[in-house]
């Protein structure tokens, strides 16, 4: 057998393992209208040193030696309030609200301020609290998600950010910072999965922004390639909104054609389905999910990237049972990858990191209890010759083989079936030629596969929860 890329990764190291459920501009700087409108400026020192003072800095000095140190002087000139206020308004980039900040609590108090050139005891202190608020909540939200995970999805067991003493040190720390809007960014999450989907974020509400794109139908069972139809060109308009022009012969739009074709397999493939070319049921359905709906989506996924860790170490293994994807990244560059299989709807693969520690050649597997009591005995009692066809054997917990002629097939309860039952090593092993072991709770790992017909589908969950990958003979 061929040691294959991700062989070699894995021979003598400790890998991290991430299985997991599953795309900005610099902030603009503002200043206060006499009505507290925030408006966006040109940042030039001439601009910036007209705008009104928001602080009688005599008074701010003096409540702050009066405080001593309770009132910390984190907002005591304009351009960090102007930039803290800037960040607020570019968190929508990260799929974040900006009235979750009282933006306009904010908006209102500085405008007041503004307008009357100085601020009171009581404008400074509410100022300061709404500031520390809104940067404490938005560094929060940006650095670990506005949710819990567990909270959220009870699956996630996954590496998460640090959410301890440092990162409350981390947050003071920002705090203070001279330049609140950059120390925000710091904080934001650096996986490359997050930049692109900020960026596929900032696509979409521009699609939205231009009117998003009509539902399509069509009284067609299907269309493919060479039908002649009206519904042909609407087709094709639908999908130049998010892919671009697409070629045709003048005159012709209503002729599916091999450019067409072509279109419809990469909007398949994009989609999560079985990419052939034909625009049937499932294709119309992926055609008609809103533009607010794929906002939705991307919004969800920014969160769920919230909560990973970003040191997943130098070497590193994503799964994304979204995507039906492994992937290896070393020294943050993607090295290999291949397409994976996963869990079932009734038997998910579990969203989990551990530490890849070895891989076995030529395994044989011990059936899990639950393939055990749901699949494997039922399977028995019906096909008293299923052992044999499968090279599997009986085995007690204390390693002893059991005949199965000893047992009475049809009193075996699958709920309390005394053994275990192994497969032998072989070609039809349901783990195929290798295995790849990381220790966890749902005795789940990555593993070859005999049945390589099924990588290609592109929509693969096939397994009972653990990870089959293709490219590894």
């Amino acid at each position: 057998m061929e040691i294959t890329r991700l062989t070699n990764i894995i021979t003598g190291l400790v890998t991290a393992v991430m299985v997991l459920l599953f795309t900005s501009s610099a902030p603009e700087k503002f200043r206060f209208s006499p009505k507290g409108a925030v408006t966006p400026v040109s940042g030039s020192t001439d601009e910036a040193a007209a705008a009104p003072s928001l602080f009688n800095e005599d008074i701010y000095s003096a409540i702050h030696e009066k405080g001593r140190g309770l009132l910390s002087p984190r907002w005591d000139n304009n351009d960090k309030i102007l930039q803290m206020i800037g960040a607020i308004y570019n968190s929508p980039a990260d799929g974040l609200d900006p009235d979750d900040y009282n933006i306009s609590g904010i908006e209102e108090l500085a405008g007041k301020i503004a307008s009357s050139g100085k601020a009171s005891y009581e404008d400074i202190v509410s100022m300061e609290k709404l500031l520390d608020e809104a940067f404490t909540g938005l560094s929060a939200d940006l650095g670990t998600g506005k949710v819990s995970p567990e909270d959220a999805d009870p699956r996630w067991k996954a590496l998460r950010r640090n959410t301890g003493e440092d990162w409350l040190r981390c947050i003071d720390h920002s705090l203070n910072s001279d330049d609140p809007a950059r120390a925000l960014q710091r904080l934001t999450p650096r996986h490359r999965e997050y930049r692109n989907l900020k960026k596929a974020l900032a696509e979409y509400r521009g699609l939205e922004s231009a009117g998003g794109w009509e539902s399509f139908s069509t009284n067609l069972k299907k269309i493919e390639i060479g039908m002649r139809h009206p519904d042909v060109a609407k087709l094709r308009n639908r999908l130049e909104i998010t892919q671009g022009h697409i070629d045709f012969v003048e005159g012709d739009e209503e002729l599916f054609d091999q450019a067409l074709h072509d279109q419809v397999l990469v909007f398949q493939q994009r989609n999560g389905l079985e990419a052939d070319g034909v625009v049937g049921k499932s294709t119309v359905e992926a055609l008609n999910v809103t533009v607010s709906e794929k906002i939705s989506i991307i919004t969800a996924n920014l969160e769920r990237w919230r909560w990973v860790s970003d040191d997943l170490g130098d070497r590193y293994i994503l799964v994304n049972t979204a995507d039906y994807n492994l992937k290896v990244f070393e020294n943050g560059e993607q090295t290999f990858s291949a397409k994976a299989i996963v869990g079932t709807a009734k038997r998910q693969t579990p969203v989990f990191s551990s530490m890849m520690k070895y891989l076995v050649v030529n395994p044989d597997w011990t059936v899990p209890p639950q393939i055990l009591r749901q699949d494997v005995i039922p399977d028995i009692i019906r096909d008293s010759s299923y052992l044999q066809k499968k090279n599997m054997k009986i085995v007690a917990y204390d390693g002893s083989t059991v005949d199965p002629l000893s047992i009475d097939w049809k009193h075996v309860s699958p709920s309390s079936f005394p053994y275990m039952i192994k497969q032998e090593p072989g070609k039809n092993n349901a783990l195929g030629r290798i295995k790849f072991m990381f220790p966890n709770e749902y005795d789940v790992y990555i593993h070859d596969t005999p049945s390589r017909w099924q990588f290609s589908k592109n929509i693969r969950p096939f397994s009972s929860g653990c990870v089959r990958i293709d490219n590894v003979r």
